[in-house]
């Protein structure tokens, strides 16, 4: 799973390894932030612009959207808060994610992830993040979601989930599932809207980029806790 991660990339950073033509106004107010939890805003990367008319500017879009997916028939949006994940195994079954997974891919950026392992009853938290620091690609699909008893005039939540998969390699050593982490062949098939359900897999299924990873303080654990010291290795 992926219940924690850490984004700090400069905006720069993100137009450029992501190739992005637009950055939406909300994206500039996000702060670096080195402990992401679930219903939190964050950056998504788009193909176009995301709104739910599907019309927009051509090329990729940076969006600010919500951790945690509301689907379009929620009542309402806490059912956000158990959607931060959507296993890969089930994705074009689920009715809360089908949909999304047909026709609204993103990349959710970020620069790496916490995970915890287990072992004797203690959890110990690491630090999983490219061996050369380049952009990390999460495979994440967005929904769209507005408050029906506001009317038609209700604004549009946004909001995201990040795809896992069954954890591969030195990955199993620490839990036995993963974020889906793209290479940049898989961020382009990802993103592109023809790409058929059997390419999708593919991408699911491909090598992710090359680990990294260190145990980190405990102090991760809790949210407030957010300066670069949360991604620092410890003994």
């Amino acid at each position: 799973m992926c219940g924690r991660y850490a984004n700090f990339l400069a905006e720069q950073d993100l137009i450029d390894h992501f190739a992005i033509a637009t950055v939406a106004d909300d994206v500039r107010l996000l702060p670096p932030n080195w402990n992401v939890a679930p219903t939190q805003l964050v950056p998504i990367v788009a193909p176009g612009k995301a709104q739910e008319s599907g019309e927009g500017d051509p090329g990729r879009r940076l969006e600010a959207a919500k951790w945690g997916l509301v689907p379009s028939w929620a009542k309402d949006p806490s059912i956000g808060a158990r959607m931060i994940n959507a296993r890969s195994e089930t994705l074009a079954e689920k009715p809360s994610f089908r949909t999304a997974f047909a026709k609204r891919r993103c990349i959710v950026p970020a620069n790496g992830y916490f995970e915890w392992h287990t072992e004797d009853g203690v959890k110990t938290p690491y630090w999983i993040h490219p061996a050369d620091d380049a952009p990390l690609a999460f495979a994440g699909l967005y929904e769209f979601w507005k408050d029906k008893a506001l009317g038609d005039d209700a604004p549009w939540l946004v909001s995201t989930t990040i795809v896992t998969t069954a954890a591969r390699d030195e990955m199993r050593d620490i839990h036995d599932r993963q974020p889906v982490m793209l290479v940049p062949e898989g961020v382009d098939a990802w993103l592109d809207g023809d790409s058929d359900q059997g390419t999708l897999f593919d991408v699911i299924a491909a090598p992710a980029p090359e680990l990294a990873w260190h145990e980190v303080a405990k102090a991760v654990g809790n949210p407030r806790n957010n300066d670069p010291s949360t991604v620092e290795a410890i003994d």
